[in-house]
């Protein structure tokens, strides 16, 4: 009888995905009111519109700083410094919203919003870092794909849980509940001890100083070798593509409502479609993991950067409320097979020694899109008009898609791995 070894994603349940899972609510609940919470304070639309981007601003600016301090803080004492700094920003905010009208109350209001960001990359870098030095190469994508998997659930069930808070304690609601999500998480976090990544059957790589690289070897003999830097060409390479793939994605949220607005679609009928297509995004996560894993991680781009594409032509050409619908649940389908991959090819990219500060930098080179996206497509609307944002989108992604074909083997092949993470020239 064939004894079938556990997964190696199982340790990982408590304590990251589960604490992810709760840490993405709490945002999920906030990220609708931001700009509300901005306007009771007296900022006029355009100032209340760019604080909604300064979240992602941050994130380019902060993700290589974030980087470097979770080395050397450690991945626990990052969750310990990035809660601690989410709970004293959300409570600035909570003060500022008290004062509404007041200069004193917009600027703590800016600043809360601002630090609040920063914890939030510490949050997502110092998970990101861990899994990627705990869980074997041929369960990667797996993995990765969870934890998006995770944060797009909480996307989903924040809103949701906003709601009722807001119907009972106003606007400040929201605040309060990411306060208290954000609690839990950490409770997640000190209370369930994260697997040894040296107990590891399959001896994945870590993040060591790089006096200790060459013991490396011999802990994991599958690599063909350890890098102790990152790979500047194949990252440039792969680093265009994210940046198309964050332009794309940021788009959906905004191409979207402004398409269907232009051909008399109701509000609540936009609303609904927006969640049917966020609900199939969801649902892809488990199996574009393995995908990822058994086939490569060009077996999860080219469906997501192809699908999205003709997704966004086609809301342009069928141009109805069922062809809405049917457009945008496609986008959706499509956006659901790259669950993930951004943070599963870093790994991939990322050395063996100061792991996270690379992440770091990747992780701001993959904000670049979806902060300069939005801009983009008010850009196009201003000139051009709505419909050519979506096809200059469905344009952009299907390049995308070509830029990965081409560019992915390159980058891994000088990594001296396939895209799956395996040696070249060797069995799997």
């Amino acid at each position: 009888m064939r004894i079938r070894k556990p997964s190696p994603l199982h340790g990982l349940i408590l304590p990251v995905y589960a604490p992810s899972l709760i840490w993405s609510t709490g945002s999920g609940a906030l990220a609708p009111v931001m700009v509300l919470a901005a306007l009771s304070l007296g900022f006029s639309s355009s100032g209340a519109s760019a604080i909604a981007g300064i979240s992602g601003l941050v994130g380019v600016l902060t993700g290589p700083w974030v980087g470097r301090r979770i080395t050397t803080w450690g991945d626990r004492a990052a969750f310990l410094v990035g809660t601690g700094l989410a709970v004293v920003s959300l409570v600035v905010t909570l003060i500022a919203l008290a004062h509404p009208g007041a200069l004193q109350g917009q600027i703590g209001y800016v600043l809360g919003i601002v630090a609040l960001a920063v914890s939030a990359n510490i949050w997502s870098l110092a998970r990101q870092t861990y899994v990627a030095e705990s869980v074997p190469a041929g369960w990667r994508a797996r993995a990765m794909s969870n934890l998006g998997g995770m944060l797009r659930l909480g996307q989903l069930i924040g809103p949701a849980l906003g709601s009722l808070a807001i119907a009972w304690w106003g606007l400040p609601g929201s605040f309060w509940l990411q306060i208290v999500t954000t609690l839990i998480a950490l409770a997640f976090v000190l209370g369930f001890v994260l697997p040894d990544p040296t107990s590891a059957s399959s001896a994945p790589s870590f993040s060591v100083p790089a006096d200790q690289a060459e013991a490396l070897t011999e802990v994991n003999p599958l690599r063909p070798t350890v890098r102790e830097h990152a790979d500047r060409r194949a990252t440039a390479l792969l680093s265009i593509g994210i940046t198309i793939l964050g332009l794309v994605r940021a788009n959906r949220a905004v191409v979207i409502p402004l398409m269907g607005d232009a051909q008399g679609i109701s509000a609540h009928m936009i609303s609904a479609t927006f969640g049917a297509s966020a609900i199939l995004d969801t649902a892809m996560f488990i199996p574009a993991g393995h995908i990822s894993d058994r086939f490569g991680r060009l077996a999860d781009l080219l469906p997501t950067m192809v699908i999205m594409g003709f997704g966004f032509i086609l809301m342009v050409v069928w141009t109805s409320p069922i062809g809405f619908v049917v457009s945008a649940c496609l986008i959706g389908f499509g956006n659901g097979f790259g669950s993930g991959i951004v943070m599963t090819m870093g790994a991939d990219l990322s050395p063996d020694v100061n792991r996270s500060g690379f992440l770091g930098l990747w992780q701001s080179i993959s904000l670049i899109g979806q902060t300069v996206g939005p801009f983009a497509v008010s850009a196009l609307v201003a000139i051009f008009g709505v419909g050519s944002s979506a096809w200059m989108t469905g344009v952009l992604s299907l390049v995308g898609g070509v830029w990965f074909l081409l560019s992915v083997p390159r980058a891994y092949a000088r990594l001296g791995v396939d895209d799956r993470g395996r040696p070249l020239g060797k069995a799997a």
